[in-house]
């Protein structure tokens, strides 16, 4: 019983226990409950004051909209951005751009309104735009791109040359007025210029002051030109500038790139090499000066033979419808090739001739039996490939046009021979031999021919010299274009190996049918400023030399200075020949097309364009270039435009002028299709970058915190034997952890010089670095 009454009495007292606690603890939750509800009542107010302030007082645009995309309220800085009367308003009247973004669901984004840049967020859900002032920052960013390097270098042409016979008050006279004339150009810039060896010189400026000397398009070379005209020398300067957010090795070696393409596109301009924009050109209206010495050519010789000399085998390949030119040059090489008793053949597909080298390649196999077995199809080449054989390539300043392409894919030693002036698209060669001086690849030939072999002559026949003959002719228009002393000691030098000049000129006679063809064409030719003769038809011509022969004959016409040819070569591409006087530079308006050639003789093939596209580009380009009038028209642009606008602004400018920085796609014509298709390409844009972005990021978590293990030997005195590099860092990283990094990515935070740990980084974005640990250990 006892026990009984106390099981009773624990129990009951258990019971108790709780009753109070719970109790308690809901008496707490009360008292609680009363507390929040009393401080949410005091905050109350003020939270809503902060809303108030939030939508009506600081500087945030809010615009709330209805499901047809109708303003249907506005705080006071909304208003104050755009309209105080916007309410009620459909959106695409107040912002374009805006609704486009609504109507896509785009969450961020940028806009301009009037002289100030905004961010956006787009809340979908509830149809609300929210818009934040960010003029200053854009500002800071502006300043920012504006101070940002450019290094130049600057090369006086042929100055030794020149000054060679003067004496020596003359010389530092002349010299004087060279280096003035840059210091005052450097000047205006607020440039730091210093010469650094007698030709040579380097300046310094800021981005900002970079836009400003393109503004002006490089007017120095003006006033060099103008220096040298007066005084009578033949002194030009080739700048080559490049400004990229670099450290100042890799802005110097851009530069230096840079002033050497200008020097092989043959001097007399600048070169222009800005960060993510394409590569400009200024300058060039002259044609090339001859600045190789006979002690260049000799030089040049002497490294062409050892690379024979070294070879398996020599191929030879000129251009895509091979001219005699580039015929007479293959067998040139083919020549230099046998007399260092090496295995030879030219590369010639008899489909990718001319018509005047298939009807000379009939006569030569007629006329010299043998002549069969120096030449092999492209077929045939490509099983003779080794991995010593050297192919040469001449007369020719593309890998686009080559005779042969996949042929120079599988080539690793390559020289190439040209005289054109070089683009963008120029050849990974081992050596390259290119004098835009030159009046054809044949002159370089027969100059490199001279100095080959030293003592023993290379053999060239009669006949083949006729063909070499009949290249100087071509690419000379008969000694019209490009035609210097030398051009005339080769024709001399020829004629005393037996050419026959009156076989060329039989060679290069035209049929009845192709003259009656060109003078029908003849008959359309246009006249536009009175100065330049188009002939433009979109009938399909395949034969290039035709359109080059209308040109020229186009260029006979009393009062022309330059004439273009313009038809179809195909069903995908437009063809264009000009030829031209020294008053315009035909190469350059070829380039603006992506083709080239020389001063006087140039030509371009276009692809997915129209002949009417074509013709109307061209002469929007000259009327830019050279003059005239023509209405205004409204453009968007996709760039800054120094002195004109910047990026996605609406500029009035002349038809010419907007044409251009249409076809430099620079610009679109301000249409209503075009303001549509740009924001929607610039929010693709931005979905793609945030789609790297986010990868990044991701690649960026598996890479974090991540560590590879490195054995190295080390040396008595605790050092190590040879350098631990980037390379065995990231291959270390891939068999250990299964990702392969970019080893131009990896930074390491000190150099590897003992055993321990080592912080790499990885830079995979501007904002997005990953870390890991490399423990360096004896091995």
């Amino acid at each position: 019983m006892v026990a009984f009454f106390l099981l009773l009495g624990s129990v009951i007292f258990v019971f108790f226990a709780l009753y109070i606690n719970l109790n308690f603890q809901s008496r707490q939750k009360v008292k609680t409950l009363q507390n929040r509800l009393s401080m949410w009542t005091k905050l109350s107010y003020h939270v809503n004051q902060v809303g108030d302030e939030v939508f009506n007082e600081l500087p945030i645009g809010i615009i709330a909209l209805d499901e047809e995309f109708e303003i249907k309220w506005a705080n006071p800085h909304a208003k104050t951005i755009f309209d105080a009367k916007i309410m009620g308003k459909p959106l695409k009247d107040v912002h374009p751009q805006l609704h486009l973004a609504a109507m896509n669901n785009k969450i961020q984004f940028s806009i301009q309104v009037k002289n100030d840049s905004y961010d956006v967020t787009y809340r979908s859900e509830f149809k609300f735009f929210y818009i934040f002032n960010t003029t200053e920052r854009e500002v800071v960013k502006q300043k920012y791109q504006d101070q940002i390097p450019a290094l130049g270098i600057i090369f006086l042409d042929n100055l030794d040359e020149a000054l060679g016979s003067m004496d020596v008050s003359e010389q530092s006279a002349l010299k004087g007025e060279y280096f003035t004339a840059l210091a005052d150009w450097a000047n205006k810039y607020d440039g730091f210029l210093k010469p650094y060896g007698d030709e040579r010189l380097i300046v310094v400026v800021s981005r900002k002051q970079l836009n400003l000397m393109i503004q002006d398009k490089f007017d120095i070379l003006d006033k060099i030109r103008a220096i040298s005209t007066r005084t009578q020398v033949r002194v030009s300067i080739s700048m080559g500038i490049a400004s990229w957010d670099v450290n100042y090795e890799e802005l110097g070696i851009y530069a230096q790139n840079a002033v050497e393409l200008a020097e092989k596109r043959g001097g007399d301009q600048v070169v222009v090499n800005i960060q993510d924009q394409k590569i400009v050109y200024f300058g060039a209206k002259n044609d090339a000066s001859a600045k190789s010495s006979r002690v260049g050519v000799r030089i040049n010789a002497q490294t062409i033979k050892d690379f024979i000399d070294k070879s398996d085998n020599v191929l030879i390949m000129g251009h895509n419808q091979a001219d005699l030119d580039a015929f007479g040059s293959m067998i040139a090489v083919y020549h230099m090739a046998k007399a260092s008793k090496k295995t030879a053949f030219m590369i010639i597909d008899e489909s990718k001739l001319d018509n005047t080298v298939s009807k000379v390649l009939d006569i030569v196999n007629e006329e010299i039996p043998i002549f069969k077995d120096y030449y092999t199809t492209p077929a045939q080449a490509e099983k003779m490939i080794t991995e010593n054989t050297l192919l040469f390539v001449v007369d020719s300043q593309s890998p686009k046009i080559v005779m042969n392409p996949e042929i120079l894919e599988k080539i690793k030693r390559l020289v190439v021979i040209d005289h054109h002036r070089v683009g963008e698209d120029s050849f990974n060669a081992t050596f390259t031999f290119i004098e835009p001086y030159a009046s054809s690849t044949i002159e370089l030939m027969m100059e490199l021919l001279s100095f080959y072999n030293m003592g023993e002559e290379v053999k060239i026949s009669p006949l083949e010299a006729t063909v070499m003959y009949g290249g100087l002719i071509v690419d000379t228009n008969n000694f019209s274009y490009r035609t210097g002393s030398r051009t005339f000691e080769v024709a001399s030098k020829l004629k005393d190996l037996g050419a026959d000049i009156t076989v060329v000129k039989l060679w290069l006679r035209r049929d009845l049918m192709r003259t009656l063809e060109i003078n029908k064409l003849l008959g359309q030719v246009e006249i536009y400023l009175e100065k330049f003769a188009f002939v433009v038809t979109k009938e399909i011509y395949e034969d290039r030399i035709l359109l080059a022969q209308v040109a020229e004959a186009a260029l006979q016409i009393n009062g022309i200075d330059a004439a273009f040819m313009i038809a179809r070569m195909d069903k995908d591409t437009v063809g264009v020949s000009g030829r031209s006087y020294q008053q315009v530079n035909v190469q350059i308006l070829m380039e603006a097309f992506g083709g080239g050639g020389h001063l006087n003789s140039a030509a371009a093939q276009i692809e997915n364009k129209s002949v009417q596209e074509v013709y109307d580009q061209l002469k929007n380009y000259i009327e830019l270039e050279y003059g005239g009038g023509g209405e205004r028209v409204k453009v968007i642009l996709l760039e800054d435009v120094k002195g004109k606008g910047k990026k996605d602004e609406v500029i009035d400018v002349a038809s010419g002028y907007g044409q251009f920085l249409v076809t430099q796609k620079k610009a679109l014509l301000a249409t209503d299709e075009n303001l549509s298709a740009l924001n929607k390409a610039k929010e693709e844009a931005l979905q793609e970058t945030q789609r790297y972005i986010d990868f990044m990021k991701k690649l960026k978590s598996e890479i974090d915190n991540k560590k590879i293990t490195l054995g190295i030997q080390i040396g008595q005195d605790g050092k190590l034997f040879g350098a631990v590099t980037t390379k065995q860092i990231v291959e270390a990283f891939e068999k250990e952890n299964g990702i392969l990094i970019d080893k131009k990515k990896v930074e390491l935070s000190s150099d590897i010089n003992s055993v321990g740990i080592y912080t790499a980084t990885v830079n995979l974005h501007k904002d997005i670095k990953a870390q890991f640990e490399v423990h360096i250990v004896e091995k």
